[in-house]
């Protein structure tokens, strides 16, 4: 009899401990389950950020390139001489002085300038 009432108090036991170990069981395994997808979602996020990224750079090459190609264009229609077009190709480098150069305001405009034109960028003595 003693164990028939063991086994009845063991179910009774089981019943009432189920719900709360499923409760406790599942909000541990949601916090990992959020965590990891956490995680994917911060790296999809990423890569998709990269992809724009390197999806802009290059409608930023396709658009200098296509401009550079009309304006490559219009100088073989104006059939001048080819150094005239070779000059033209090559635009003059910017330049600047010593002094000029260690203004840092100065020396990144000129920069970016001459980046956005296609030239080089020279230091020249203050003479």
């Amino acid at each position: 009899m003693s164990e028939d009432n063991n086994d009845k108090l063991m179910e009774q036991f089981i019943a009432k401990a189920t719900p709360k170990l499923l409760e406790a069981l599942t909000e541990q395994v949601s916090k990992q389950i959020e965590d990891q997808i956490g995680g994917l979602k911060t790296n999809a996020e990423k890569m998709l950020d990269e992809i724009k990224d390197q999806k802009r750079a290059a409608a930023e090459v396709a658009a200098k390139e296509q401009a550079e190609a009309g304006q490559f264009k219009t100088l073989l229609e104006r059939k001048g001489d080819p150094a005239s077009i070779k000059d033209a190709l090559n635009p003059e480098p910017i330049r600047l002085t010593r002094v000029q150069a260690r203004d840092a305001a100065l020396y990144r405009r000129a920069k970016a300038q001459a980046e956005k034109t296609g030239t080089t960028l020279e230091i020249v003595s203050d003479d």
